[in-house]
């Protein structure tokens, strides 16, 4: 599994496809700290919330990373299908675990916050990010070319995908205030709502873990259940 994994990352790498969206995705967190002091939880919350939709696009690139030639050979010498989609997801979040670091770190680095900077302000920070990118993975995976074959149809699901999921909670409270339809709904929301407290924090409430929490376990169960869909090969 080491040996897939690595050979799956080596290959997105060769593959020159990260740069686009890891530019712009630095870019933008270059432009968002040109000027300084900045408000800490605020500007915390507008990264991580460029980096789910930064991951929504490297998502597609690290799974369409191989074309379908290669792709079958690697099916066949990683045994299952399982294997080989774990693999994907696995280097996805790495390379979500690895923009976040960037985007908690650069701000520090440049000292573009206010001297009222703690650790609970790092710790949200990292968790708002690595999250919110985990569950950009979970939704894009299902639009990738597994399941949808057009590769301008993946791009679209992939793009209205994660604008639903953010516009979903207000439409939602809205028009269908139901408390059932919580358990159904992308998590996103929760993230916001944690990071949209005030800089003077000082600790980390049982909700806000549970919130963070619930974020990483909706995002596990939609990658086992697309796993399951692409292993029994119901997208065929």
């Amino acid at each position: 599994m080491k040996g897939l994994i690595r050979y799956l990352f080596t290959t997105y790498i060769r593959t020159h496809r990260y740069v686009p969206p890891v530019t712009l995705f630095i870019m933008m967190l270059i432009i968002n700290y040109t000027y300084i002091p900045n408000p800490i939880m605020d500007s915390y919350s507008f990264t991580s919330l460029l980096l789910f939709f930064i991951m929504g696009w490297v998502t597609i690139t690290i799974v369409h990373a191989e074309d379908e030639g290669q792709k079958q050979i690697t099916l066949i010498h990683s045994k299952n299908k399982r294997n080989y989609y774990f693999a994907l997801i696995i280097n996805c979040i790495v390379v979500g675990f690895i923009l976040s670091i960037i985007a908690v770190a650069y701000p520090l680095v440049i000292n573009a916050f206010t001297p009222e900077l703690h650790v609970i302000h790092i710790l949200f920070g990292f968790l708002a990010h690595f999250s919110i990118a985990t569950l950009s993975i979970a939704l894009s995976i299902f639009f990738t070319r597994e399941l949808v074959k057009n590769n301008i149809n993946s791009w679209w699901g992939v793009v209205s995908i994660l604008v639903f999921t953010l516009v979903l909670p207000i439409v939602k409270e809205k028009f269908f205030n139901i408390e059932l339809i919580n358990w159904f709904i992308p998590p996103l929301r929760f993230s916001l709502e944690i990071m949209s407290v005030g800089d003077d924090i000082t600790s980390i409430s049982k909700l806000a873990y549970w919130q963070f929490g619930w974020i990483f376990i909706y995002s596990a169960i939609l990658m086992v259940i697309f796993t399951i869909i692409v292993q029994r090969g119901l997208s065929k």
